[in-house]
């Protein structure tokens, strides 16, 4: 191995200078030059990895000391070969081939229940690797500071080893805090960011992208205590939480990959909520109706797609060439629609039943959607004119009519007379308050419009 990559590149800085500086930058024709000279030292590091993983298959390697004490000698000599020929991808592919391996032994060979296997010296090892990408880049600060990949690589090193980790302590030594797991990782991610943020200086192109992966990774492991200290719905929480905080960074660090992957987790978040049935089964009703877990569930999932909208507003505001802000407004409206039916849904059901949405056989509480929607339309719209959204205002009227076509085709024949009369009073207000709001964003915008025709050109 040590000959084959040391020729590899002997050959490619002799050849093919160029191909070693810009690394694998693949061009549309595959067989050009630069991208195969590019590819030769790769493929001599990536190959005896893949004899480890296949002697780890084959061989019954209840101690992992001989493929991972030869895959760190491995990781060895691709810093050194990093470092004397400044390939700065090189940390990357020498992670995913450590992790690739220690992933086939780990889910292969690891058996908690062997007394012969040492655990204590499988966990040291995944520490260690863990440590090495970690540091590389630290003890060789001056020349990988205007560098990015080698930085990734040390931020995202607790990534793969994190899941391996918590994998082997939930087997070995499970507990009830195991939040506290994604807690300690937090710590090297923020000792890392702070050092960046000291030792290299602001007018470095490559610090932005330096601090967004270390700040992105520490959040990511900030809002993993909490789907993994507990489970379910916290799994949809967390990824919202943290797609709020990445565009929070991403005020601070304009890097648009942060901005990219926190839009993203908000609407997967929005996803699994709205379109996901399994949600709404995964408790039984609480005998508390209202302050349950479906409140804070799509509450702080609602809270983060209105907070992003407001984290994106103009000049930040455009991701792929999309405006965003109002895609995760009319997300957070969805949800918060959805979690207004799904407590009025979850206050008429029985005790310790699934939840099950049912709209005839029980007038109050068929009136008590017709209610709440009309009231949820009156709101929208008022939103919709105080911030002059005319998608909210749109859709505040159309959910009103659909409330008046419920209650007059409805509602009104299952009632009797002195009901009949009082929804006919209570959607009349909610809908005389409805017109006199547009009446007066009316009156305000003819008199703005009458001022802009009569002012000096």
């Amino acid at each position: 191995m040590v000959f084959f990559v040391v020729a590899g590149i002997w050959l490619v800085k002799k050849f093919k200078p160029d191909a070693l500086k810009t690394g694998l930058n693949f061009s549309n024709d595959l067989a050009a030059p630069g991208d195969l000279a590019a590819i030769l030292p790769a493929c001599s590091i990536i190959l005896p990895f893949l004899l480890l993983i296949m002697a780890t298959l084959r061989l019954p390697l209840i101690n992992p000391t001989p493929v991972f004490g030869l895959a760190l000698l491995l990781v060895m000599l691709l810093f050194g070969v990093t470092k004397l020929f400044s390939l700065d991808w090189l940390p990357a592919v020498g992670l995913a081939c450590v992790t690739a391996l220690e992933s086939a032994w780990h889910f292969n060979r690891f058996d908690p229940a062997n007394p012969v296997q040492p655990l204590n010296l499988v966990l040291t090892w995944y520490l260690i690797f863990f440590a090495v990408f970690a540091l590389f880049p630290f003890f060789f600060l001056k020349q990988f500071s205007g560098k990015v990949v080698p930085w990734a690589a040390a931020a995202l090193a607790g990534v793969p080893q994190f899941f391996l980790i918590h994998r082997f302590v939930s087997a070995v030594h499970p507990n009830l805090m195991m939040g506290l797991l994604p807690a300690a990782f937090v710590i090297p991610g923020l000792l890392s960011l702070v050092i960046v943020l000291k030792l290299i200086p602001a007018e470095n192109k490559a610090r932005i992208s330096q601090v967004a992966w270390f700040g992105g990774v520490a959040l990511f492991f900030i809002t993993l205590i909490f789907p993994v200290q507990f489970d379910r719905q916290w799994i949809t929480i967390g990824w919202a939480l943290e797609g709020a905080a990445l565009l929070w960074l991403f005020q601070r660090v304009p890097h648009p990959g942060l901005r990219l992957t926190g839009v993203g987790l908000l609407t997967a978040a929005f996803v699994r909520l709205a379109f996901n049935p399994a949600v709404l089964g995964y408790h039984p009703r609480a005998t508390t109706p209202i302050f349950n877990w479906y409140l804070y569930a799509y509450g702080l999932v609602t809270i983060c797609l209105f907070v992003g909208t407001r984290l994106l507003a103009p000049p930040r505001h455009l991701v792929l060439k999309s405006n965003v802000p109002p895609v995760l407004a009319g997300f957070g409206t969805v949800l918060a629609f959805l979690l207004l039916n799904i407590e009025i849904a979850d206050y008429f059901s029985a005790p310790g039943s699934t939840l099950t949405f049912e709209f005839s056989g029980n007038f109050a509480r068929d009136m008590t959607y017709s209610i709440a929607w009309a009231l949820f339309a009156l709101v929208l719209l008022v939103i919709g004119i105080l911030r002059k959204i005319p998608a909210a205002r749109y859709a505040a009227m159309g959910l009103l009519c659909v409330t008046l076509v419920k209650l007059f085709f409805h509602d009104l024949a299952q009632l009797g007379q002195l009901y009949r009369i009082g929804a006919f009073i209570g959607v009349a207000v909610i809908a005389m308050l409805a017109s006199f709001a547009y009446q007066k964003f009316f009156t305000a915008t003819l008199k703005d419009q009458e001022h802009k025709d009569e002012a000096p050109k």
